[in-house]
Parts: structure tokens; sequence; C-alpha cells
């Protein structure tokens, strides 16, 4: 069988002006001029893409704060191992941010912070001997309080907190928890037991870890089931939070909440189809909106809540 090119001289085409407009010279960027200011450099920005998305969420989020409905931060473990505590310290305090949700590995990242103010990873050639587990102080901190918060019908977002704030360490002003606990920002935290390593520290009860993350996800499905008109981001969690989040609205809804028009958004270069498909597309539903900012949380995050601050202005308190 002999193939030959195709003749393309009959081709037809297609006017210019026939074609669907996707964007015009008004959502171009434009030349920043330096020194002019964050304002002026937002304005740089094209209004298309993710740039678009961002400041989308911005106004939902500027929305949202002005007529004091709920903004909800749900943070994997990289937000903070990126150094992103502070700027979310600082959100707690100016009232921004209204609950949180923590996977267990973002605590475990929030009291190592505290603790020491740095960072920390175990070597792989720890994994050899056994030895790449959590560290010692951080087991016993978290396990001590959450078998207290037990005994005391609390959650492991409040018991830990509580912890923290009551301590001594030299960097509690970097801690989400303690700066949460104390101004009363309700956090929830959702352990994946066998893969969050304070949860087998030998210092950790299993009545215990159940009973306060029982109760931790009654919290978020109470901060979901006053979600409406609000914004709820997750940010660097691909597993654990968007199913966490679907199931505390869908339990909500279970017992007679109503739960509408919520704004969503993912912040992860890598997430994974279902956590698009969990948070951006279901648990805005109904009359809700959701996007996905595919960048890197370090960078987009300081941005979208710069942008945030600069709309808001004089408004924050």
């Amino acid at each position: 069988m002999i193939i030959k090119p195709l003749s393309l001289k009959k081709l037809k085409t297609v006017p210019l002006a026939q074609r669907k407009v996707d964007s015009d010279s008004k959502d171009f960027g434009a030349p920043y001029k330096a020194g002019s200011g964050l304002d002026n450099f937002l304005c740089s920005l094209p209004n298309l893409g993710c740039a678009a998305d961002l400041f989308h969420l911005r106004d939902a989020i500027v929305s949202a704060y002005r007529n004091k409905n709920a903004i909800i931060l749900a943070c994997g473990g990289h937000v903070l191992d990126s150094g992103l505590g502070p700027l979310i310290c600082r959100l707690i305090e100016q009232k921004i941010i209204s609950g949180l949700a923590l996977t267990g590995a973002a605590l475990e990242q929030d009291v190592e912070i505290a603790i020491s103010g740095r960072t920390v990873t175990a070597h792989e050639g720890e994994l050899s001997d056994g030895h790449y587990c959590i560290t010692e102080e951080t087991g016993c901190l978290i396990n001590d309080a959450i078998n207290f918060g037990a005994l005391e019908n609390v959650g492991i977002g409040h018991s830990v907190g509580k912890r923290l704030h009551a301590s001594e360490f030299e960097h509690l002003d970097h801690s989400v928890l303690a700066t949460a606990y104390h101004y009363g920002v309700p956090v929830s935290v959702h352990p994946a037991i066998g893969a969050d390593a304070f949860c087998f520290h030998p210092a950790a009860r299993g009545e215990s870890l159940g009973a306060t993350s029982i109760r931790d996800f009654r919290l978020l499905a109470g901060m979901m089931a006053a979600s409406s008109h609000g914004v709820v981001i997750n940010v660097a969690s691909s597993v654990v939070m968007p199913r966490v989040l679907l199931q505390a609205v869908d339990a909500a809804r279970n017992v007679g909440k109503t739960i509408e028009s919520v704004t969503t958004a993912v912040i992860d270069p890598a997430a994974s189809s279902s956590a698009i498909t969990d948070v951006v597309n279901r648990l805005s539903l109904p009359n809700g909106a959701g996007y996905w900012l595919s960048g890197p949380d370090e960078i987009l995050v300081p941005l979208l809540f710069a942008a945030v601050l600069e709309a808001l202005g004089d408004e924050i308190v």
C-alpha cells in the first residue's frame, strides 16, 4: 500500500472574526516598573491562566472576609517544610484564616519547628538500621498531649496547641498550632496511622489517637458546615486532606446542614487527579467555584495572601 501526501488545495478556512475570543489586550500582561509597589506588580500580571485563577481566589477570600464567612486552610506537611509557618501565623493573628486542618505530617513539622526553629529530615542511610522514624522529642510531646487530650475530650489540634502554648520553646512565634490556640482558631489534625511516625512512637496509645482523631474529624465537619459562601483551600496534600474534606462535608449534609456556594482551591504543582476532582470539582458544588493553582506553594501562597492584604488595606484589624 502506497501512501501519498494529501492535497490541501481545497481546504476551507475560517475568518478570524468568526473565532471565539479567548482574551483581548486588556487581559495581557504589562511591563513592571521597578519600585512601583506590589499593587502595580499584580496589575502587571496577565488576567489569564493561573494568574486569573489567583485573582478569582483573591476576590473570593476578600469577599468572605468582608462578609464574615469561613476561610479554611487545609495543609500537608510540605507547607510547613517550605517555611510558610510564620506567614500562616500572621494570617491567624490578622483574623484572615478562620479554621485550619492539618495532616499528621504537618503536625510533626510544626512541632519540630516550635522546638528547634528548623525542619529536619532523616537520612536515607538511617532506614537500613531502623532509625528512620520520628525524633524522640517530637513523639513524646505529641503523644503526651494527645493522651491528656483524650481525657479532656478534646482533639489533637487543641491538645498539641495547648501543650506548645504552655511551653517555653524559643520558636513558638513560628508555630501554627501554638498561634491558633492563642487566638482561639480551631485546628483539626488528621493522622494516617502507620504513615505518620508519631502514631507508632512508644508513647502512642491507640485509644487516645482514635478518640482525639474522631473528635477532630467532627470539628472539621463543624467547620465545613459553616463554610457556605466561604473559601476552602487545600495546599500540598493530594491524598489525606481532599478525601477528609469531602467526607466532612458529606457528614455535615447527612445530619441536615446546608452547604453551598463554597469557593475551593488546590495549590499544588503535582496535585493528583483525585485531589482536583474532590476539592476543585466536587467540594465546590452546588453553586460554588473551584480552582487549581498548579505552581509551588512556597511562591503561590505568599503571593495570594499578599494580594488579599493589598486589596483589604486598612480593613485588616
